[in-house]
Formats: C-alpha cells, structure tokens, sequence
C-alpha cells in the first residue's frame, strides 16, 4: 500500500503518513470553535456507536440465546430507521437549529444505553428490551448523523470541507477498528452492564458537544408541509446531475458491496475452512486502509482532481475485492492475501466517501442541506438489505466460489459509473459547485459563514 501511495505522494515518508493531521486539519481544528466542538462530539458518538453495534448481537447471542433470525432481527432493528425516517430526519434538520437535534438525538440514545444497563443489572435484560433500545439507538442515530453532516457546510467555507470530511473519515475508521475491541475488553473485564454505562457515556459526550453549538441557525424554508418538504427535497436531489450521479454510484457500490461481503462469509468458512475470528479480522483489516485513505484523500485531490480522485476511489474499492478470488487458492497465504486486498479495498472506499460528502454538502443551497443529505443516504444505504440477500441467493444458486467472482466482476463493471459522470471534470470542490448550478434547477446562491 505505501509503494502504491508513493506513485501519487513521492516525497511522504511513512511517518507523514501517520501523522493524521495536515496543516489545514490543525488549522480547523484550532481556530473554528464550531467545528472543533461538533467533531469531538462526532468522536465521541462514533465510538460509542461502533461500541453499541458490536455490543447488541453479542448480548442477543451470548446472554439472551436467541438464534439466528432473532440475532438478524436486532441488528435490523438498527438499520431499519434508516430506511424509514431519513427523509424525515432531513426535513427536521432543515426546519430547526442543528444544535437542538444533535442534542435530542445523542440523549436519546444514552438514555436507551443506560437504561439497558440498568435492566441487566436488576433483572436481566429480555429479547424485547433489546429490540426495543436497538430501535430507539437506530433512529437516535438516523437524526444525528443527518444534523452533523448538513452542519458542517453551515460552519465550513467551501475549501475546507474536503479537509473536514477527511478527519471524519479518519475518526470513523478508528473507530471501527477500535470500537469492537474496547468493547470485548470493557466486558469480558467488567462485565455488561458497566460497558453499556461506558457506551453511554459516549452518548453524553456528544449531548455535551451538541450543546456547545451555538450560532448556527436553521436556513429560512418556505412554509410548506413535511410531506411537500419530502418531495420538494426529492425532486430538487434528482434534478442535479452530480448529485444524481454520486447517489447512484454510492447506492450500487453499498449493493455490491454487501452482497460480496456476505458471499465472503459463506466462502471463506464452507470453502477456506476459516474460522469466524479469521474472517472478521480479514474484514476488520480493512479499516486500516480506510484510515490511510482518508489521511490522503486532500493530498491526492490537490496533487490531482476531486472528480479524477472520487472515480479513482470507486474503482479501487471494486479491483480490491476482486482480487480476493484470484488469491483464494494461494494456500496458507490466502488470509494475508485476501487482508492486503481488504485494506486496497477500505483504502478506495475511503477515497470516495471523502469527496461524495464533500460534494453533497458543498453543491445544494443551504435551505437544501438537509433534504439532499437525507435523500443520499436513503439511496446509498437503502441497498445495503438488497445486497445481503442477493448475495445470501447466489451463494446457494450458484456456489459461493462462483458467487464471488460474479459479484466482483459486476462490482468493478458499476464502479465506472462516475467516468462519464461531469463530475469527473471538477477539479475542485468548487468547481463541483459551480457545475451543480449549471446542470441543475435554478436555486438561490449558497451562503456559508465560515466563522458560524
């Protein structure tokens, strides 16, 4: 991976590339007190997040002893409000203050958390409680992640958030590296209740950032219905080609990429005779590249393009899991093998989640924000349950080793999609901006404060 990086950043020693934050990073992080507090908040909710998404099933399996589809059932229960209240979520963050929803979002959740925590401590937690505070945390998450995302342009000028996103992108993979294993720690040290206390606390911190955003108002709306507000937000997203684009492109990787991953499992223990811990470290790995994508994303874009870089990660992420069945019969190394193209794989994805949230909050108007975020991540994260299936369907069909390759190579065919893309062109963010309001309808111009 350092050999490949090397071909875009020749002069970046390994050690630059460990150090997570760049100048303009430091900056932001020094001088905007508004960011500064909704990113720690952010730090603290993804960990707690990652924390609660390992936590939940391992109660349902390990303390309840509930089977598989009472396990897929509480995991759902987290996903499901995605789905369902996105476009809701985005309605809401475009009618109120954001500080308000970051705030109500992150309660809501410690309260869920700890009120877990309390159940096992006096009674012993049961199926229908766990169901219930997975579906409390799924919805808390849906708003809160709508509100950060829609606030950041709010408080950004325009040719920072490139800079922004690339810290987030970093926290999140961090996080997911080490979120479950702090998890496995806290409870096999102090048992479940104290570790849904600390995944509370999470929760609290970033309730507390929430309320140190101040300043930072709701965009004037028409006067409409939330119904109307849906629909205006749904039409405005589609009519923008970039947009557009990026929501088809995110959605059909999110598909693939989930349909690979659950052919992967069905693969590597029936077919490999890997244990469940080889797999998920296989998987976890990933992160790794993330992370190093995420450290770099900035530099390549300026060095490069924002659309040659966004098209560039797409098709990275697709090429690093199709390398995975060429390098399933290499024996004793396969693990190592199939690892190194996980971290090209996280690498990629990285690459692209920088620039599409980049681009998604630096094109629409500000009274936009919200809807447009909202619709994104309906599409992007609506195909996520698809995918599983499809992938579970062709495994049995098929057989998972030919399953694999036929998701892989249909995955690297979709990743093109953003070639022919306008996008492609946009040599920055701003550019980006200016070519959302050439090939979109007419709206106001976008006025962002950078010292909100």
């Amino acid at each position: 991976m350092l050999a490949f990086l090397s071909i875009f950043l020749p002069n970046t020693h390994t050690g630059a590339l460990v150090a997570i934050f760049d100048r303009e990073v430091r900056t932001l992080l020094t001088e905007n007190r508004a960011f500064r507090d909704i990113w720690l908040g952010e730090v603290s909710a993804h960990f707690g997040g990652q924390v609660t998404s390992f936590l939940l099933p391992l109660i349902a399996v390990t303390y309840l002893h509930v089977d598989g589809t009472g396990v897929g059932l509480v995991s759902a229960a987290q996903f499901v409000p995605i789905v369902v209240l996105s476009l809701i979520a985005g309605v809401m963050v475009d009618r109120y203050p954001p500080r308000r929803t970051l705030v109500a979002a992150s309660a809501a959740q410690g309260v869920a958390l700890a009120l877990l925590g309390v159940f096992q401590a006096v009674k012993g937690l049961t199926f229908g409680q766990l169901v219930v505070a997975a579906v409390v945390i799924g919805v808390a998450a849906v708003f809160y992640e709508v509100a950060y995302q829609s606030t950041l342009p709010r408080i950004l000028p325009v040719d920072s958030i490139a800079a922004a996103n690339g810290l987030h992108q970093a926290t999140y993979s961090i996080s997911t590296l080490a979120g479950p294993s702090a998890a496995g720690f806290l409870i096999g040290r102090l048992g479940l209740s104290p570790t849904l206390t600390v995944a509370a606390a999470c929760s609290a911190g970033a309730a507390v950032s929430g309320m140190l955003l101040r300043g930072v108002k709701a965009p004037e709306q028409p006067r409409q219905s939330a119904v109307r507000a849906i629909g205006s937000g749904l039409r405005f997203t589609w009519s923008l080609r970039p947009i557009r684009d990026l929501c088809v492109q995110a959605g059909l990787s999110n598909l693939h990429e989930k349909a690979f991953l659950t052919v992967f499992l069905v693969f590597a223990v029936r077919a490999l005779g890997m244990s469940g811990t080889t797999v998920g470290l296989i998987t976890g790995v990933g992160s790794v590249g993330a992370l190093i994508g995420s450290l770099c994303a900035n530099r390549l874009a300026k060095r490069w393009t924002v659309g040659g870089t966004l098209a560039l990660g797409a098709v990275l992420a697709a090429g690093g899991l199709l390398l995975i069945p060429v390098v399933a019969h290499f024996g004793a190394y396969v693990a190592v093998l199939a690892s190194i193209a996980m971290v090209l794989n996280g690498f990629g994805v990285a690459l692209f989640n920088v620039f599409a949230v980049s681009l998604r909050q630096a094109i629409p108007p500000e009274h936009q924000l919200g809807a447009v975020t909202a619709s994104y991540r309906l599409v992007a994260l609506g195909t996520l349950p698809l995918g599983a299936f499809i992938g579970g369907a062709l495994s049995d069909a098929l057989s998972p080793g030919n399953a694999l390759w036929l998701v892989g190579l249909s995955y690297l065919v979709v990743s093109f999609w953003l070639t022919w893309s306008p996008l492609r062109r946009a040599r920055t963010l701003e550019e980006a901006e200016e070519l959302g309001r050439t090939t979109g309808v007419e709206a106001p111009p976008v006025c962002r404060s950078p010292s909100a």
